[in-house]
């Protein structure tokens, strides 16, 4: 094959198969410039939800409390958002566990309605509670990174937002709704990584990404020859 029509079939496959990527790369791309990064993470759809302690409020000695545990590492007081009495949350090798300050009951891990409750005071769109569960296996792919258990709190708005609370602290651990879920599904694309849409060093992406540089190289050999000087044809004479 002559090299000039080489260049011409090599570059035109490559580009093909290159160019197909490419459109994702750039539909992906210009979603995740256009659509502002704060609402993508939630932001305008929870609260900033800080409740003050209540000195008023009688609160048991933490050794009473304490004691109750094993290798205790960390102890704060702290309020829990639609819980009337402080809290003590205890941090131990096993995990958190919160306390009622005013009687010493533990109440970790927290019930469904006390969930729904910290929810509703966490969420800050216009809709109703329409379903809670809680998540012990099985995580959704939403939420793949984060240990389990999570209580997943879904509402009925447009944005179909769902706001996941850690069952022992209470703590609103991560947000979801339908343009981080849109900008997840683009970002597959746009990192080539089906599986797992975290690894951003696949050998997917290696590859393609060599493929677009052999398709570079192939379109400057094909412009050599397209922009070569055709040497005319000698003439001879006969006698």
């Amino acid at each position: 094959m002559r090299p000039a029509l080489l260049s011409r079939t090599l570059h035109k496959w490559l580009g093909l198969i290159v160019g197909i990527q490419l459109v994702f790369w750039t539909i992906s791309g210009f979603y995740m410039v256009v659509v502002d990064l704060d609402f993508i993470h939630g932001d305008p759809l929870v609260r900033n939800v800080r409740v003050p302690l209540q000195g008023e409020m009688s609160k048991i000695p933490f050794g009473a409390v304490a004691q109750r545990y094993e290798g205790v590492t960390d102890v704060s007081l702290r309020a829990l958002p639609s819980f009337p009495a402080p809290v003590y949350e205890i941090t131990t090798k096993s995990g958190k566990t919160l306390i009622d300050a005013s009687t010493g009951r533990q109440l970790s891990p927290l019930p469904e309605e006390v969930v729904a409750n910290l929810a509703r005071q966490y969420y800050a769109g216009d809709g109703q509670l329409a379903a809670i569960r809680l998540i012990e296996s099985g995580a959704p792919l939403e939420i793949q990174s984060r240990p389990l258990p999570l209580w997943r709190v879904d509402f009925d708005d447009w944005l179909e937002t769902s706001l996941y609370v850690h069952p022992d602290t209470g703590v609103l651990v991560t947000r979801r709704h339908r343009f981080w879920r849109w900008f997840d599904f683009l970002w597959m694309f746009h990192i080539m990584d089906f599986d797992t849409r975290t690894d951003m060093n696949n050998g997917l992406l290696r590859a393609t990404t060599v493929a677009g540089l052999v398709t570079v190289f192939s379109g400057c050999w094909l412009l050599y020859f397209s922009f070569r000087r055709k040497t005319p044809a000698r003439r001879t004479n006969q006698e």
